[in-house]
């Protein structure tokens, strides 16, 4: 058994903040990763949150059967300049606050990059950078535990957390109940170890599987030496044995469809219930 969610920003089209919900429960799911930068960026401010835009929201997805699984707050955490930085760890702060309001369990995020705009750099393979990194999540770990909401972090290879190891060594470094890790085992491969995908994410239970609250399931194909997403179904992601694995060691964990829109999810939900899922 799983918990099977979508992004609502993954259905194309504009909504207003009714619509929205009811479309994503008109897909027959039951939870959503709902990023109100990404499908209301007029709302997302900080400034413009309160108790009762939370509870808006919420009771409009209830409504549909759907329950908030995830707030999103995807921004560059480890931003290189200082101003900006403050701005942004301040509004995952303020979402912490809020996402109780939202009936979330965590607020989510990646952990960015040292380049402004999240691009490339060698830079953020450091242990220089990673330390940097360790301390912005101590800070916001903190004010979880204050509200006693999660702060969820999201891997990927360009980023100062880039391996199952780093993601075991920042655990190791910020022993929180209210840090968890959003798997992504798509984030973590490339051409060469693509077909040690199922591997990698049997590696990733040993190190921290205690610490995965959420698995984002993101298909693939490659080009040359290019990992490029496409919907569920469509690509290379050994997603049944993947799914196994998961029901294993976290049976009703949140798993997040990603890159997968509109029809494809039909189609990706199709496929998950079509499979011999096993407790």
């Amino acid at each position: 058994m799983i918990h099977l969610a979508i992004r609502g920003h993954d259905l194309s089209g504009e909504y207003t903040p009714k619509q929205l919900p009811q479309a994503v429960g008109a897909k027959k799911i039951k939870n959503v990763q709902f990023a109100l930068n990404a499908s209301f960026p007029d709302l997302s401010a900080p400034e413009k949150m309160s108790p009762g835009m939370g509870t808006f929201f919420k009771n409009e997805f209830q409504e549909q059967g759907v329950q908030i699984a995830l707030l999103s707050c995807y921004s560059n955490l480890i931003h290189p300049e200082p101003e900006e930085r403050e701005k942004i760890l301040q509004k995952f702060e303020r979402y912490l606050f809020h996402a109780r309001y939202f009936g979330a369990s965590m607020v989510a995020s990646e952990t960015g990059s040292v380049i402004a705009a999240l691009g490339y750099s060698e830079e953020n393979f450091s242990d220089e950078v990673f330390e940097d990194l360790i301390h912005v999540i101590q800070r916001l770990v903190r004010v979880g535990e204050k509200y006693q909401i999660m702060v969820g972090i999201e891997a990927g290879l360009n980023h100062p957390l880039y391996s199952n190891q780093r993601i075991a060594e920042l655990i190791e470094r910020v022993p929180s109940d209210y840090l968890g890790i959003i798997y992504d085992p798509t984030n973590l491969i490339t051409a060469k170890t693509a077909a040690d995908q199922v591997a990698l994410e049997e590696e990733a239970f040993t190190l921290f599987g205690e610490k995965i609250v959420c698995l984002h399931l993101k298909d693939f194909e490659l080009s040359g030496e290019e990992v490029i997403p496409v919907p569920l179904g469509e690509g290379q992601i050994r997603y049944s044995e993947i799914l196994q694995l998961l029901i294993k060691h976290k049976p009703y964990c949140y798993v997040v469809l990603e890159e997968t829109k509109d029809a494809g999810i039909d189609r990706a939900v199709a496929l998950i219930e079509g499979l011999d899922l096993k407790n």
